[in-house]
């Protein structure tokens, strides 16, 4: 995806385009997740965050909770079930 920026613009925001870039992406991340287009999951993915608990941590800060859904209680059996089998081997 990208974002149109006309050329002087970008050439002054140059020094500062991985920082924006990363907080473009975790406001895309924020919205989506708020309303319901994402999971918890999927935001953890998009942000290369380390953990559930990160993730949650990251959505906290930003106020972003939302109450859990099915899916995300699904993922999180799935995601628990792997790291207990993986243990076990």
């Amino acid at each position: 995806m990208n974002i149109p920026i006309p050329e002087d613009l970008e050439h002054r925001l140059q020094p500062h385009l991985p920082q924006l870039y990363q907080r473009a992406l975790e406001a895309i991340a924020l919205e989506a997740y708020t309303n319901g287009f994402m999971s918890a999951a999927e935001v953890q993915a998009l942000l290369h965050l380390p953990s559930h608990l990160a993730t949650d941590a990251f959505l906290k800060q930003h106020g972003a909770m939302r109450s859990l859904t099915l899916e995300d209680i699904q993922q999180d059996i799935h995601t628990l079930d792997q790291v207990l089998h993986d243990r076990s081997l």
